[in-house]
């Protein structure tokens, strides 16, 4: 019997995000597709191998599936699945639909295809993937204009983080612009490199925060030699460092919502302060704060915060996309 490899054409991605509420649905769609398999996800990898893992997985998943040579397996993430060509997989009979991917693969006679309950989980997660056309930022944020950061900025970047930094701040800046926000807080800021282009290029008042106060002593110093050429140059110029900022380097290890939230309120206010290190002392006093903070928080009066991040990871980015 032959069979081949397809990929379902009516897998496209049927999820939107152009409101608050279909994001939700389609995050609360994601949430329950990948619930049942949380103790694979949530696992460490040694462990797949130690408590042996796979014995936990659909036998008859497993039995097909060891069965095919590995660049089949490879297709799976791509949706692709195994099909007898005599059967529909988009609705085409002609099998002209153009969703055929690879060529045909010989199979002994009575070997079973991919069972239904596989083919329906592949292609299930297939369209619950964000869509991977690369979009027109100029469409979606009318406005948007990336610069080229100066060679003082961009010291110390490869060319990858030097784009990732000049896309990122950009589209923060217009973001932050548009929504009159108050200040960037820049999470898990690391070297501080996202933080100082929004800071040094795009005139935002920035507060850069993470968990390691050796990142956040880099980030002080290069934003001291930052802002040395930046003053030699507004003095060749004849002008005057009125708006010249240094964005806030702090050391923060989130321990809840409220706790950060006061932080950035607390620093933000005090103009004074370039860099502080969170000691047993100052969690105390950030705590007690944080009645008078949440009021400000949630007052329609206060300005917004616009909370950014470069790369973030762990729990802090968990932590963060809590904040309501």
């Amino acid at each position: 019997m032959a069979t081949d490899f397809r990929g379902n054409g009516g897998s496209k991605c049927k999820c939107k995000c152009d409101t608050a509420a279909n994001t939700l649905q389609w995050i609360k769609a994601i949430a329950d597709f990948i619930k049942p398999y949380s103790f694979l996800i949530n696992s460490p990898v040694v462990n797949f191998f130690k408590d042996r893992l796979w014995e936990a997985v659909d036998e008859e998943w497993m039995e097909c599936l060891r069965k095919e040579p590995v660049e089949n397996l490879h297709l799976i993430p791509s949706g692709v699945v195994q099909e007898a060509p005599e059967i529909l997989v988009d609705g085409d009979s002609s099998g002209k639909s153009g969703s055929h991917i690879g060529e045909v693969c010989g199979k002994d006679d009575g070997e079973e295809n991919w069972p239904d309950s596989l083919k329906k989980f592949i292609r299930t997660s297939k369209s619950l993937a964000f869509q991977r056309e690369q979009a027109d930022l100029q469409m979606v944020l009318p406005g948007w204009c990336m610069a080229s950061l100066n060679t003082v900025l961009s010291q110390g970047m490869n060319q990858k983080k030097k784009h990732e930094v000049e896309v990122l701040s950009a589209i923060i800046s217009l973001i932050a612009s548009d929504m009159k926000s108050r200040a960037i807080v820049d999470v898990g800021a690391g070297q501080g490199y996202l933080a100082q282009a929004l800071s040094f290029h795009y005139k935002h008042s920035v507060l850069a925060i993470d968990a390691c106060s050796h990142h956040g002593n880099v980030t002080s110093a290069r934003s001291a030699r930052i802002k040395k050429y930046y003053l030699s140059q507004i003095r060749k110029a004849g002008l005057e460092a009125k708006n010249l900022r240094l964005p806030k380097a702090m050391t923060f290890h989130v321990l809840s919502v409220d706790a950060l939230k006061s932080l950035a309120n607390m620093s933000l206010e005090d103009d004074h302060v370039e860099k502080t290190s969170m000691t047993g002392d100052d969690q105390k006093k950030i705590n007690q704060q944080d009645s008078k903070c949440l009021t400000l928080c949630n007052s329609d009066e206060e300005p917004s915060l616009v909370l950014a991040g470069l790369h973030a990871c762990g729990d802090l980015s968990v932590i963060i996309l809590r904040l309501e």
